[in-house]
């Protein structure tokens, strides 16, 4: 393919950028792009790949690397890529940077001194520090008398663990330093000599901790640093504002000081993942160690105006000086919001179905133009409103854990199949299928079409059986598997190279696939829509919504039962209000409920702790609608 001229290139399959935009796609040196909701932070890293692999500005055989804080995150932005690049894209590499970790550390193993070096076949843990460790911790077992200890007897196991998971995850191995102090020293060596033996298929690492030991690698290895950095000469940051710094140490380790351009992507007001070690200065930190230069975007693509105007109160109660954002939506509306009060969840839930069922029997909307949004979990607050809606014929699902489940490739192949066993004719999954095949099979390289065709058949045929015999589905993941080999998956998806994780996410899949075909009014038929949610109304947290966009918003429960964790954390609990009002395109509703159902049957709620809420609403102009005698 012939290079354009980066003076004559335009973007690709949209009309513009913003300015501020099209300056970073076009840049040289490291930028961080500050970018609120809407602003289109996936198509601005999408453009600059194709400005830079379209021009030349990435010489091959150099490659781009995009590595994002979630997983879904990583796959829009490969699919997007891909879009406006064609067969450019197969130079562009999009991980989780937690992925991206565990591939060094599974890569280059060796490397690693032998002392912090996991067993072949370790596997990953989402918990830290346990219970156990922490008794340890405070009985000072294996610590010698003559060494200084901190004073932690009195402190509660909980405040230990907390203590011991930050001293693990957030400090740079080999525990060395001169500032670190001498019992954490040892009891950390002693922490980590005790994972690291752990037999094979026990899990012992945490990605925290795969991270340290990839920038450990990295580190005392400068041959393979220099031939990652010789890879790839610019690297993509997305979602940069919740890097924690277990992260940060990988990032600055692999490419600080290097002649990679790094473009990192973020917005403060969205860091909702400090509970998860998000590391609160990241972006300070960034302009400072990688001398980048910041860029503020102003556009906002998604909300109509008036929800703009209403998103920066909200704004500026998070971070003070916030950049006024500018509606550039094509959406029409006047723009919605407001708090609806009820006496109880019945209520609650019959005039929210009543709103939802009317519109969507008018045809004026589709379940999928709402979206129900908790703040913590989802189930037992929208029981009321999902029994209401049953009767307008809209089902409401938590799809919290289906999110995760739909980007994995092998629910691609899955699904494909299943689309073409229950439709008498389907071009966009039949060719969705041959692309899938083509890629795990190698074939293009011979393009050998009737080999394609006879294995995409093969899936089709499977699916079919698997439907036929009625009970199959939660064999058919790994029937569909054996097909060409686990062996495939795992050297075309990355993410499956670790030990059990391809069957797990068969077991999974299968299992869920086979719950919808017995839960589908249409059967087997109706798994495809089911899966992918067509004609569902989702129900999520705000932690998931994340990314996501829907006409209207529907956010249950401001009342202190729902945002107890306002009072220790106000600053955090206000960026989730914030990520949980910029979701919508056009109308925001907050509910208030005078009782709840919680642990202990019926109570009254409060919101002493949430009245700070209310209050930005109220100062946004939001009006609140009292519909306890309706």
């Amino acid at each position: 393919m012939a290079r354009q001229d980066p003076a004559t290139w335009v973007p690709v399959g949209v009309p513009e950028l913003e300015p501020a935009a099209d300056d970073v796609v076009r840049s040289c040196g490291n930028r961080l792009v500050v970018a609120g909701p809407g602003a289109g932070k996936t198509e601005l890293l999408a453009q600059r790949a194709s400005f830079l692999l379209d021009t030349g500005t990435c010489r091959s055989p150099h490659r781009i690397l995009a590595i994002s804080f979630k997983r879904d995150a990583a796959t829009n932005l490969d699919e997007r890529v891909r879009k406006r690049c064609g067969d450019q894209a197969d130079r562009f590499d999009s991980f989780t940077l937690d992925a991206f970790a565990k591939r060094l550390v599974d890569r280059f193993l060796p490397g690693l001194p032998a002392d912090w070096r996991p067993r072949p076949g370790y596997q990953v843990r989402t918990s830290g520090v346990s219970a156990e460790d922490a008794e340890l911790w405070m009985d000072g077992a294996g610590i010698p008398d003559s060494m200084d200890r901190p004073q932690v007897r009195g402190w509660g196991r909980n405040k230990v663990r907390r203590t011991l998971d930050d001293v693990m995850h957030g400090t740079e191995l080999p525990y060395d330093g001169d500032n670190l102090h001498t019992m954490l020293r040892v009891w950390g060596v002693l922490w980590w000599r005790e994972q690291l033996a752990i037999k094979e298929g026990t899990p012992s690492l945490t990605f925290p901790m795969l991270n340290r030991l990839a920038a450990f690698l990295l580190r005392k290895n400068i041959q393979i640093l220099f031939a990652l950095r010789d890879t790839y000469s610019h690297v993509f940051l997305d979602e940069f504002q919740d890097t924690s710094a277990s992260q940060w140490d990988l990032v600055r380790t692999a490419f600080r000081g290097s002649d990679a351009n790094v473009t990192a992507v973020g917005d403060g007001k969205q860091r909702i993942m400090v509970w998860a070690g998000a590391k609160t200065d990241v972006f300070d930190a960034f302009v400072s160690e990688f001398g980048a230069e910041r860029v503020d975007l102003v556009r906002n693509y998604r909300s109509v105006p008036e929800l703009v105007r209403m998103q920066h109160f909200i704004a500026l109660a998070v971070e003070s000086g916030s950049v006024a954002p500018v509606s550039a939506s094509t959406n029409q509306g006047a723009g919605v919001c407001k708090i609806l009060e009820f006496r109880t969840p019945e209520q609650e839930a019959a005039c929210l179905g009543k709103l939802i069922g009317d519109e969507v029997a008018a045809g004026n909307a589709t379940p999928r133009d709402f979206c129900v949004l908790a703040r913590q979990l989802v189930g037992p607050l929208a029981g009321a409103l999902q029994a209401e809606l049953r009767s307008h014929d809209v089902v409401l699902r938590d799809e919290s854990a289906l999110q995760d489940l739909r980007v994995e490739p092998l629910a691609a192949v899955v699904l494909s199949a299943l689309r073409l066993a229950t439709t008498r004719r389907d071009a966009t999954r039949w060719g969705e299928l041959i692309d899938l095949v083509v890629n795990l099979t190698g074939l293009h390289e011979v393009r050998d079409e009737p080999e394609v065709e006879r294995l995409a058949t093969f899936h089709k045929t499977a699916a079919a059986n698997a439907l036929t015999a009625g009970v199959g589905l939660n064999e058919l993941p790994m029937r569909l598997i054996n097909i060409l080999g686990a062996g495939r998956y795992r050297s075309t998806f990355r993410q499956y190279g670790g030990a059990g994780y391809l069957e797990k996410v068969a077991k999974d899949l299968g299992s869920t696939l086979q719950v919808m075909s017995t839960e589908s009014r249409q059967g087997p038929s109706g798994v495809w829509d089911t899966f992918m949610g067509v004609n569902v109304l989702p129900a999520m947290t705000i932690h998931k919504s994340k990314g996501l966009e829907f006409g209207t918003v529907i956010f249950l429960g401001l009342e202190d039962s729902q945002w107890w964790g306002f009072r220790e954390q106000p600053e955090e609990e206000k960026r989730a209000f914030f990520v949980a009002f910029s979701r919508a395109i056009g109308r925001v509703y907050f509910t208030w409920c005078d009782e709840r159902d919680g642990r202990y049957g019926r109570q009254r709620q409060q919101r002493r702790n949430v009245e700070a809420l209310h209050d930005i609403l109220t100062s946004a102009g939001v009006q609140t609608i009292n519909l306890r005698g309706a």
